[in-house]
């Protein structure tokens, strides 16, 4: 093999692995959409707007939230809409729970 077929062989390699991360990246927000419009269906547009805050902040704990509100919804324990204040009460609860509890004792 030539130099100059060794680097051809390279350039489509790379645009190759490129083409597969861009195919994967779109792929990962179409299932986020997804997720979104289901979520969205669930709540009131105020705690939207609440759960969209909270993601720019803290995108784990917003992630957690919608995983929970899609089983939730997909067992049927939710059977009208999530109202601002219910979503509050429920971020209260997982932060509570995910919350480290420190006692220092001085002897």
């Amino acid at each position: 093999m030539s130099a100059e077929d060794e680097e051809l062989r390279r350039i489509q390699e790379r645009l190759q692995a490129e083409l597969a991360a861009r195919q994967e990246a779109s792929k990962r927000e179409e299932e986020i959409k997804k997720i979104d419009m289901a979520v969205r269906q669930v709540l009131t547009t105020e705690a939207w707007q609440r759960l969209k805050r909270l993601e720019m902040v803290k995108p784990e704990l917003a992630s957690e939230i919608k995983v929970y509100l899609l089983q939730l919804y997909s067992s049927g324990k939710i059977t009208r809409r999530i109202t601002d204040d219910e979503l509050k009460v429920l971020l209260a609860r997982i932060a509570r729970r995910s919350s480290v509890d420190y006692n220092i004792r001085v002897v």
